[in-house]
């Protein structure tokens, strides 16, 4: 939906949401039902398919008809970036369990350990990416590629024994998200 945010008008996104539904659903009977994949922390069945489709969906509009902001609301202020900070905080602890919740035993364990590691080392690198480019803390550079620790762990999550690994994943996640905030948005 962020995707397409902006370039479509309430009816087209009821529909969209509707197609995506219909969609999501054929995803998840795919991946578990026929190729009997286990997907611990929803990397295929949440995160991939809502990439993909929301790239798919974005064919559908165009960037010319995306709403104009003529008085620059649109952009973030203090208290927005406030509230999304606090958000970001909850998903930030609740992830782990986010993750391991289709897990047993010592592999649900593992997924919390490696999450937490993922997520705090992808918060680290989004800070020194931020600084390294924007000479300060870019709130909105952090708050956009913390999660990415996160979403990188959803498919091993249970699978990563060493927690090197684990940090390393999550800093990567985090500085090719802060490194697409800062200098991809241009082409979106």
């Amino acid at each position: 939906m962020g995707a397409i945010l902006g370039k479509a008008t309430f009816p087209q996104m009821m529909v969209v949401a509707t197609v995506e539904s219909i969609f999501f659903s054929l995803n998840a009977i795919l991946v578990f039902e026929v190729l009997h994949v286990m997907d611990i922390g929803g990397a295929m069945t949440i995160h991939m398919f809502g990439a993909y489709f929301g790239l798919a969906a974005t064919y559908g509009f165009y960037k010319d008809k995306a709403l104009k902001d003529d008085t620059g609301k649109a952009g973030g202020c203090y208290n927005s970036q406030l509230i999304a900070m606090v958000g970001t905080l909850f998903l930030f602890i609740y992830w782990p369990s986010f993750n391991a919740i289709l897990g047993t035993g010592m592999a649900q364990q593992r997924a919390i350990v490696n999450t937490v590691l993922s997520i705090t080392a992808s918060t680290l690198s989004s800070v020194f990416v931020s600084r390294l480019c924007t000479r300060k803390l870019d709130m909105e550079v952090v708050l956009n590629a913390t999660l990415a620790g996160g979403v990188m762990m959803g498919a091993a999550c249970d699978l990563i024994t060493v927690p090197g690994f684990a940090m390393l994943a999550g800093a990567i996640a985090g500085i090719v998200s802060a490194f697409g905030f800062l200098y991809g948005n241009a082409f979106c």
